[in-house]
């Protein structure tokens, strides 16, 4: 099962050149060869919580739980908290378990993750929400060219519960997407079964060279 490890954080400004070096050649290269592998960064370009998003993924949470534990990513951490502030974690496992995690990423890609938690005050309510969100919210943002990459559950980590991770393949197709009629009532319909709802717009900050082999990373807003 893929557990994923997101970073956030916020860059300081006077050391842009120094963090985008470290980030390339040795945070990321570090925390892979621990079994993390790096997918992408991500510019948060609208929505609050934070001015960058990494991603990064395990096998399972044993494999996490020891490369966290090792004094490598002590080493690292301490030494990435000289170039950046806000440091934040969280942990996150897949609530759809039947899915493989794809490290696909396209340069023009965004991504539209929205967060929320689950009304769960009845005793049918998570039945209820699971059917609704499967049969006809996800539909509708498939619809209108928001691919659902995957359903999160917040293991680790403070903020709403659930990560809906959706990818779109340019920012003129979320934008139209995200002004249909289609999806602004489904998300009204959504909201009488959660609350705490939040979106982001993400763009790519990092990525790995296109090149499959290669574990060669860059900065793509630098």
């Amino acid at each position: 099962m893929t557990v994923k490890l997101i970073h956030y954080w916020a860059t300081i400004p006077s050391k842009i050149d120094e963090y985008a070096e470290f980030i390339v050649t040795k945070f990321i290269p570090g925390i892979n060869d621990l079994g993390i592998h790096t997918v992408a960064g991500w510019s948060v370009l609208v929505g609050s919580y934070s001015e960058v998003i990494v991603e990064t993924v395990s096998n399972d949470l044993d494999q996490l739980e020891m490369a966290l534990k090792s004094a490598e990513y002590r080493r690292l951490k301490s030494d990435l908290l000289n170039y950046i502030k806000h440091y934040k974690t969280k942990v996150l496992v897949p609530l759809k378990k039947e899915r493989g995690y794809s490290m696909d990423i396209d340069e023009k890609m965004v991504k539209f993750n929205q967060v929320w938690d689950i009304i769960t005050r009845e005793k049918d309510d998570f039945k209820k929400y699971r059917q609704f969100v499967k049969s006809e919210y996800y539909p509708v943002l498939e619809e209108i060219g928001i691919h659902v990459v995957e359903e999160w559950e917040v293991l680790i980590g403070d903020g709403p519960r659930t990560i809906c991770e959706g990818q779109v393949k340019d920012m003129e197709s979320l934008i139209s997407g995200l002004q249909s009629a289609k999806f602004r009532q489904a998300k009204e319909a959504l909201k009488n079964r959660i609350e705490n709802y939040e979106s982001r717009i993400l763009s790519l900050h990092i990525m790995r060279d296109p090149d499959e082999s290669s574990e060669l990373y860059r900065i793509v807003d630098d």
